[in-house]
């Protein structure tokens, strides 16, 4: 595996093969530059009959490494060290990412709850924004189970980078498909930006059911359990469409969707604000929509605030007039809270910009609470990369969106890590 007299083979200590890929075999090992933190070596697959057939592959394993070099983000296995030999071999030298596959997840601990999915839903898309982002947009063109780690922190993280690519329209890519993931136009090598989409939903529907998708056919999660969330449900068909045109634009726009069906399951769970301000990522109906709603509620929570401030004040009058009221009576009028509502941990503001009028008090989940991500790899914390502006939420853990008294799948999971 190694030669002893290359300089660089020196600073790796190959331990074990963790497993074998449609490109190279990968190995576990120790970084002696690094404190033999351990590491993983992806070694490129000599075994090709037709020269072209490794060209090819060893211009996807050498792509994979220009890009695994330029990203940044919690969600991305971080790429460090690559090299090639004289005699044709490649290397790349990546983060040991802790954990399991959610393909190894399925079949070790059976098909997820809805809760469970939409959480993992959200981590992908939100991974999948930072990768169509780029400029030019990057496009995955593998997504599925077996390539998402969910690691001990509960974080999902993208292994496999070994055929995604830049977007370029007018050029047609390397027609390299996964049956049951791939949608239509890969086939054909024209992938874009929807066509990670499509993979999205046929994983979701994969981690609903347990049930491997089928290749080129609308998911339809709810044949197999009747009692999935309908909206889940009605969103997996329209992800795993046959057109690149019936489905959701972009991944943002599926992001804010789960965020939707996440409240239907857990009403004290508050969307974020960012699915109600950024107009430029939703439709002119769906901003019509929103300001609507906003308007009506700050209208409403008004009324409301004013109807109650009358009746304090009549009841209060009737009180001092009447005589009744006995000292003790009054004395704890006084020290009441001014503002009736607070009874009800409610707080009702009437904030500029057409922001949310009210908000509850709830030991439900905020996803905005969390801010950073730990992933565990070679035992050191990686940054999350955000852009100057700040609009781009940052990586959450699935934990984040869990209700603390609930205990579903994934709970159980973590807590089997720790073992």
């Amino acid at each position: 595996m190694t030669d002893s007299t290359d300089p660089w083979f020196k600073r790796y200590r190959w331990l074990q093969m963790l497993g074998t890929g449609g490109m190279g075999v990968i190995y576990l090992a120790e970084d002696s530059a690094a404190g033999n933190s351990p590491c993983v070596v992806k070694q490129l697959n000599s075994k090709y009959a037709d020269p072209e057939e490794r060209t090819e592959a060893v211009r996807l394993f050498k792509r994979e490494a220009s890009l695994l070099k330029s990203l940044n983000h919690p969600g991305v296995v971080r790429f460090f060290d690559s090299y090639s030999t004289e005699d044709g071999k490649h290397y790349l030298v990546m983060d040991y990412v802790r954990g399991s596959s959610l393909e190894s997840v399925i079949s070790d601990f059976g098909a997820f709850n809805d809760d469970d999915t939409v959480k993992v839903g959200i981590q992908i898309c939100e991974v999948l924004e930072y990768l169509h982002d780029q400029e030019p947009a990057v496009i995955y063109r593998d997504l599925k189970p077996s390539n998402l780690m969910l690691t001990p922190e509960g974080q999902i993280i993208f292994i496999d980078f070994g055929i995604a690519r830049t977007f370029m329209p007018k050029e047609s890519a390397t027609r390299v498909v996964t049956a049951g993931y791939s949608p239509p136009e890969q086939y054909f090598g024209k992938p874009e930006t929807r066509s990670d989409l499509y993979a999205l939903g046929a994983t979701i529907g994969h981690l609903l059911t347990g049930v491997r998708p089928k290749p080129l056919t609308a998911s339809q999660p709810r044949q197999h359990r009747p009692d999935i969330n309908e909206n889940l449900d009605i969103l997996v068909k329209q992800l795993t469409s046959h057109s690149p045109e019936d489905r959701p634009a972009t991944a943002r726009h599926v992001r804010h969707t789960l965020y939707r069906i996440y409240q239907e399951m857990h009403a004290e769970f508050e969307i974020p604000d960012e699915v109600f301000l950024q107009r430029s990522n939703t439709t002119k109906e769906e901003q019509y929509i929103s300001q609507k709603i906003m308007k009506s509620g700050m209208a409403a929570a008004a009324s409301a605030l004013k109807q109650e401030q009358d009746n304090e004040r009549k009841r209060h009058s009737a009180s001092v007039t009447s005589g009744k009221a006995s000292f003790d009576r009054l004395r704890a009028f006084g020290s009441r809270d001014p503002n009736p509502s607070s009874a009800k941990n409610q707080k009702v503001t009437a904030q500029k910009g057409g922001q949310k009028s009210t908000s509850q008090k709830s030991t439900g989940p905020k996803t905005s609470s969390k801010s950073g991500a730990q992933r565990m790899s070679t035992g050191s914390n990686q940054g999350v990369s955000t852009s100057e502006s700040g609009s781009r939420p940052q990586m959450r853990s699935v934990r984040d969106l869990k209700p603390p008294e609930r205990q579903g799948l994934i709970s159980k999971i973590l807590s089997w890590f720790k073992r």
